[in-house]
């Protein structure tokens, strides 16, 4: 099922009514600077701009502080405007406009947004080149072709004026009936000088149920060779169902002029994103403030993924002035999934600390020793560290699910303390302790599908969809019915490529499947989703529901175990533990269809075909 998207508020500076957003190309348009004329001009000479600071690149100018173009009033084909009247051709409607001596010659120029009377139009930006009473052909820029739209659209039409002779402009529609993934917007530096031209563009996505994506620029000479550079600060904030809202994140992007074109400084946007980290962390100390980081890191990696090209699916496309945005940033992005770490120790979760720091150590993050062994330390503190007394290998061949098709595991233990395994040839039993195997006639072997406790669903997989967003579960009823799919608060992992037509497959773990849901966890997240299969949350703790065989539990159903990099964790009825075995050092991620003991002091698990035992202290009181 679709995700729907949550309308987003429009932009202070959108005061027109009606839908531009769908477009086609834009023919040259004659617009001219007159004299005033009695009639059809209504004046707003002694209108101001929001913020009535003049830009300019004199020291201590706020950077991102542009200033905000007079709207025009509705219907004006005719408009007189800071001592100067602008005529639109037939059929044409002013938006707003910005007038000043934009390449110092002594008279006023005007950059504009117009649009057609009637229809859907996006509208194009216009600059009027004024000089000696009489004026140029208006010089007009319009936005791809490509942006989509329909008829249901609301418009967004912005300018802004950016240092001494530039404007941002963006053109496009909300779509919030009919949303696309598909580009929406544009956004283009244009400047006045020594010719009228786009500096860079870009389009930009609105994905269904994305968070709001917004750009601002700043155009100052930064390095302080003379040349005007060009900065954008592109900013996420909020984000729809089934992940929460989440806060305002943003990174800037900075090109300086170069007489062979615009050069991008990469170094501006790592230290971008390395200040994202810094905070994140610098929370994720205090009590009070750790809650909200798991949020914010979330936002910090959305943001990564919708504006950088090596994110995998970006929404902030170029398409003039530069190429494809790669941003790097592989130790900001360690050290913004080291926050989440730490956030999750200080409230006492090992578990979810433990799979945060899987996640934070994957390409393209970095993976610094002494970084990660700072975490493990944190987890540590919550888990302790218990070695194994003795693994020894099962010599009966378990039999394992096939790729990423969510499955019940191959190892159980009984309550007695034996485990027992799914072979094909039946179910077989080991002491862990003594090595003794056998087969066990008086056990039924159990199915691996993973099915409602009615046995009407089955969970087949789950799934990258390739828009950027959420993960999704796909469940088909037994009665052949249509399969339904359900959006979980997962994102997909950072520089994932999809492929072929269902997209990427992801990681899913079966914890249990009862009256209240089923329980799992998704690419490192724990999640339920709700026995209606409609929705999904997070999930806090686990909810102690009846216990499967093959689940990674107990028979009791009161102990868990997790394999992460860090270690195996498991988690009693009193406190977690992180067991580790020299036998098994650099291989815990490896480690799946594990199972524990009543007492937690066995646990088996499958590498690479081949089931193995292990036993460990009991756990202290």
């Amino acid at each position: 099922m679709l995700v729907v998207r949550v309308a987003r508020a429009l932009l202070a500076a959108l005061a027109v009514s009606g839908c531009h957003g769908c477009h086609d190309d834009h023919p040259y348009v004659p617009y001219t600077i007159g004299v005033p004329e009695s009639g059809t001009e209504a004046s707003t000479e002694t209108t101001t701009s929001a913020n009535g600071v003049p830009m300019s690149a004199d020291a201590g100018r706020v950077p991102f502080s542009g200033e905000p173009a007079i709207v025009a009033p509705p219907g004006l084909s005719r408009w007189s405007v800071e001592g100067t009247t602008l005529e639109a051709p037939s059929g044409s409607v002013f938006v707003s406009a910005i007038v000043r001596d934009f390449d110092g010659d002594g008279a006023n120029d005007a950059f504009a947004i117009v649009r057609p009377q009637e229809g859907n139009d996006a509208g194009v930006l216009a600059f009027y080149k004024g000089g000696g009473g009489t004026f140029a052909p208006a010089t007009t820029f319009a936005p791809p072709a490509s942006l989509v739209g329909d008829p249901s659209c609301l418009p967004i039409e912005r300018l802004v004026l950016e240092g001494e002779r530039s404007v941002l402009v963006e053109l496009g529609a909300q779509c919030p009936q009919h949303p696309s993934s598909g580009p929406v917007r544009w956004v283009a530096v244009v400047a006045a000088v020594p010719a009228p031209r786009v500096v860079l563009a870009a389009t930009i996505a609105d994905p269904p149920g994305a968070a709001t994506l917004s750009v601002d620029a700043d155009v100052s000479d930064r390095d302080g060779d003379g040349r005007e550079d060009v900065s954008l600060r592109v900013s996420l904030e909020g984000g729809g169902p089934p992940l929460e809202p989440g806060p305002r994140v943003s990174a800037t992007f900075v090109w300086l002029d170069r007489s062979a074109g615009l050069s991008r400084d990469a170094s501006a946007t790592e230290a971008s994103f390395a200040s994202l980290g810094s905070s994140a962390n610098a929370r994720a100390v205090r009590g009070a403030e750790a809650p909200a980081v798991p949020s914010y890191v979330a936002q910090v990696r959305a943001l990564w993924r919708a504006t950088c090209s090596d994110g995998g699916s970006a929404r902030l496309s170029t398409v003039a002035g530069t190429g494809a945005i790669a941003c790097g940033a592989a130790r900001a992005l360690e050290e913004v999934g080291l926050a989440e770490v730490r956030a999750d120790a200080t409230m006492g979760d090992p578990l979810r600390a433990a799979l945060a720091l899987d996640r934070a150590e994957r390409p393209p993050a970095t993976h610094t020793a002494s970084r990660s062994r700072e975490a493990q330390g944190w987890i540590a503190q919550l888990a302790p560290v218990v070695k194994a007394r003795a693994v020894r290998t099962v010599a009966a061949v378990p039999m394992t699910g096939h790729g990423h098709q969510p499955s019940w595991g191959a190892l159980a233990f009984e309550a007695n303390g034996k485990l027992l395994v799914h072979t094909r040839a039946g179910v077989a039993r080991v002491d862990p302790d003594q090595g003794d195997e056998a087969a066990a006639p008086d056990v039924t072997d159990w199915k691996s599908t993973v099915t409602s406790p009615d046995g009407a669903m089955q969970w087949i997989e789950t799934y990258d969809p390739c828009d950027g967003l959420t993960l999704r579960a796909t469940f088909e009823p037994a009665s052949g019915d249509d399969v339904r799919d359900v959006a979980l608060p997962v994102v997909p992992r950072l520089g994932g490529r999809c492929v072929g037509s269902r997209g990427a497959l992801a990681h899913a773990l079966a914890v249990a499947w009862g009256p209240r849901g089923l329980e799992a966890i998704v690419e490192d997240q724990p999640l339920l989703v709700a026995p209606d299969l409609v929705r999904a949350s997070e999930l806090a703790t686990f909810l102690d529901q009846p216990p499967t065989r093959g689940a990674p539990r107990s028979p009791d159903g009161k102990t868990y175990v997790v394999p992460t990099g860090a270690g195996i964790v498991v988690r009693g009825p009193e406190r977690a533990r992180l067991l580790r075995a020299t036998e098994l050092d650099g291989t815990y991620e490896e480690e799946h269809d594990c199972a524990v003991s009543n007492d937690g002091t066995h646990v088996a698990c499958v590498r690479a075909g081949k089931a193995w035992v292990g036993a460990w202290d009991a756990p202290v009181p």
